[in-house]
């Protein structure tokens, strides 16, 4: 699995300004992939969301992976193109575009 670029991981993290795109909190935070790399999902900032929990157990990362995920937070595979699903950030549903 190849590693996310360090320009893409800067810009993700500089989007979420140290708050969780889910809950808004200021916590430690993690990228997730909202199509998941085994389904086809890119390193992209559509596709990258930094989330607060550890791994994919605690916190909205846990959520992500989850039964019932919120709005957007993990995408099937297939053609779905993350830039064009809405995603249910801490201010409301957006899209997130690369």
């Amino acid at each position: 699995m190849s590693a996310i670029p360090a320009k893409i991981r800067a810009a993700v993290h500089e989007r979420a300004q140290g708050r969780c795109e889910g809950c808004g909190k200021i916590a430690p935070l993690e990228l997730h992939h909202r199509k998941y790399r085994s389904r086809g999902g890119k390193h992209t900032l559509a596709n990258l969301v930094a989330l607060c929990g550890w791994g994919n157990h605690t916190g909205c990362h846990g959520r992500a992976h989850g039964p019932n995920p919120p709005q957007g937070w993990s995408l099937p595979s297939g053609r779905c193109d993350p830039a064009e699903e809405l995603f249910l950030h801490h201010w409301g549903l957006i899209y997130l575009k690369d």
